[in-house]
């Protein structure tokens, strides 16, 4: 049986009278993005926030839509303390989960997204950098499944996405580290769902950029051209487990492979100036990876 919980009072999405938020702080809390983005007309994901489990599962039951995601209000990068929940019998277990990490944080519970893509803008001294675009996971846990960049977006979506990042003046001023704006595109309009300040993606990196024919970061703009593309596939590995992926850099005879284990996943790297070269690649690739994995 579930053991009774403590009412405390539920943070409302829609105050009365809305306490304009400082852009600084959507850095620090994923609630203070969504106020942020209802208060400046931006289109994000309904969500409602509480740190009182029967708000938030009557927040759920009047919504009767899944999938739907439960996180902490803190912002913390790469999706940590984000769970996509499937159906309500989940959301006890991952309410909890949330609260046993960050007892002093709010939770969210917002729609799930599942756009026609998923994107990631990069701004570096008041310009766009980089647009990414990613691939999730169909897992419990929001987790990337590839990374494809440098990527070029119809002139349309790109004018909304800039009229979006236009709002965030005061934080792009302010700030002198890459700032990461993601967006699910969604019948064409671009929907922000998260905003980052940091310097830990494998693109940011100055030798793996080199490979796709990238100036760094810094100098470097979304203008600029390149005939290349690379795409990063991500693989979580077994711990404690000394691995060779040789054979899979080998069957890449149509690309140029670039691999690294880190944190025991492994990013495996394809770059080509062909789309059907990168996929054909792949292909073979990734089945010579999951039997390492799958044997260890």
């Amino acid at each position: 049986m579930r053991p009774k919980r403590r009412v405390k009072k539920a943070v409302s999405t829609a105050p009365k009278t809305p306490v304009e938020i400082n852009q600084l702080e959507v850095l620090e809390d994923r609630s203070k993005l969504r106020e942020y983005c209802v208060q400046n007309s931006i289109k994000t994901p309904d969500f409602f926030v509480s740190n009182e489990f029967s708000q938030i599962s009557q927040w759920a039951m009047k919504k009767n839509i899944f999938p739907l995601c439960l996180k902490t209000s803190k912002n913390y990068s790469n999706n940590h303390l984000i769970f996509v929940l499937r159906a309500y019998r989940e959301m006890p277990e991952f309410f909890d989960k949330i609260q046993e990490k960050e007892k002093d944080s709010k939770v969210i519970i917002e729609e799930f997204l599942e756009g026609k893509a998923y994107l990631e803008v990069t701004i570096l001294e008041k310009k766009v950098r980089l647009i990414s675009q990613i691939s999730l996971n169909k897992t419990m846990k929001i987790q990337k499944k590839w990374v494809a960049f440098p990527i070029k977006l119809p002139e349309s979506i790109f004018s909304k996405i800039s009229e979006v990042i236009n709002k965030f003046d005061k934080l792009i001023e302010s700030v002198s580290e890459p700032i990461r704006f993601s967006f699910a595109i969604k019948n064409a309009e671009p929907i922000l769902l998260a905003i980052n300040c940091d310097n830990n993606r494998l693109e940011y990196s100055d030798d793996w950029r080199e490979q796709t024919g990238l100036k760094p970061l810094s100098l470097s703009e979304y203008s600029n051209k390149t005939d290349k593309i690379s795409k990063i596939n991500i693989y979580k590995l077994h711990k404690d487990s000394d691995y060779d992926f040789s054979k899979a850099v080998n069957v890449c005879d149509k690309t140029k492979v670039k691999q690294e284990i880190k944190e025991n996943k492994l990013y495996f790297m394809i770059t080509s100036e062909s789309a059907q070269n990168i996929a054909e690649d792949f292909e073979k690739a990734n089945a010579i990876i999951k039997q390492i994995i799958e044997t260890k």
